[in-house]
């Protein structure tokens, strides 16, 4: 491949310094390079950074042109581990605009995507056992009682930059086989440290999600999660959120530490008195608070509307004030955030 490349490059240049891209990749696959060489390479080969990230593997390394090893953020053309995955890939930092150098940037999507490649191999030679993440890390992330300097050599353990923005999220009743690179099971629940700007679905049954903050306030993002979990639904077959987002709830989080109050407990008293009374119930009063009119209601409750109008005069005379009413309406609407909270206990 050498003899190769040198004689193509008194035919055709460009064509002679991919083939010497893809004879020194080559190279060092044979000679069992490691992943800092393998980054180094790429990086005096292209005269410019080089990096990887691997979340899942909490790897990440940067090799400066002259070969010295520095931290930095990705930017540039990257090219990824494998096609299924976005939290894993490698990067080349050309300066400046290189738009306008066509044979500069076909070299370089050469060389970059020969770096993935090389890389792969390497870490299925060297990481095919990789050690479970350790949930000691994510706990040290969310503990307000951990020192700054603690906590930002738990994010650096973990493949997260310091000077990242975040957000937690928390579920239950995620199978754990499906579980992404930064969830781990603290106590009851399913934590998960997320990046901003890579939010997914979310895998658990229930879950919520936190303020995005910068890593000294993880464990607010962490305790609003909690809080906000409280207003999911808490059964599968009761009407309800399945998600929530903390900063959706705003003020509403307050009522947390305030359903345990006499006040509280009794509001919730007599919604459940009323609501055990009839099968429909819940559902129609989750539904007329949820919906600006109760013909929007009818719509998401799949009845009429004048079947509505009959159950919710049958509802405000058993619980003694209108739902219809805008006072009402904010009364049930608390009630049954309350509901939910005294049955969810996170």
């Amino acid at each position: 491949m050498r003899e190769l490349a040198g004689r193509m490059r008194s035919v055709d240049p460009d064509a002679g310094a991919a083939l010497q891209v893809i004879a020194h990749f080559d190279a060092l696959v044979e000679t069992r390079a490691g992943l800092e060489a393998t980054i180094r390479a790429a990086a005096v080969l292209a005269g410019c950074p080089a990096g990887l990230v691997d979340r899942a593997r909490r790897l990440r390394v940067r090799v400066l042109p002259d070969r010295q090893r520095a931290d930095g953020e990705p930017t540039g053309i990257r090219s990824p581990l494998s096609a299924d995955q976005d939290d894993a890939f490698v990067w080349l930092e050309r300066p400046g605009d290189q738009s306008a150098d066509k044979a500069r940037a076909e070299l370089d999507a050469i060389l970059v995507e020969r770096l993935a490649a090389t890389v792969r191999i390497v870490l299925d030679r060297t990481w095919s056992n990789t050690p479970s993440l350790d949930p000691a890390s994510v706990e040290l992330l969310v503990d307000p009682a951990a020192d700054e300097r603690i906590r930002s050599t738990a994010a650096r353990r973990l493949g997260l930059p310091v000077d990242g923005v975040f957000a937690v999220r928390v579920g239950i009743g995620g199978a754990h086989g499906q579980q992404q690179a930064l969830t781990v099971r603290l106590g009851d629940l399913d934590v998960t440290i997320e990046p901003a700007g890579r939010g997914r679905e979310p895998s658990a049954p229930r879950s919520a999600t936190g303020p995005l903050v910068e890593l000294r306030d993880l464990p607010l993002s962490y305790q609003q999660a909690r809080l906000a979990l409280r207003f999911t639904r808490a059964d599968a077959d009761e009407p309800g959120p399945a998600h929530v987002e903390a900063a959706a709830l705003g003020g509403m989080l307050a009522l947390a530490d305030g359903c345990d109050s006499p006040a509280a407990i009794a509001e919730v008293a007599l919604l459940d008195r009323v609501t055990s009374t009839h099968a429909w119930a819940l559902a129609t009063l989750t539904a007329v608070a949820a919906e600006s009119s109760l013909r929007g209601a009818a719509v998401a409750l799949h009845v009429h509307h004048s079947t509505l109008q009959g159950r919710v005069e049958l509802l405000d005379r058993a619980l003694g004030y209108s739902v219809v009413t805008p006072l009402g309406r904010t009364r049930l609407t608390v009630a049954l955030a309350l509901r939910r909270l005294r049955r969810n206990r996170w």
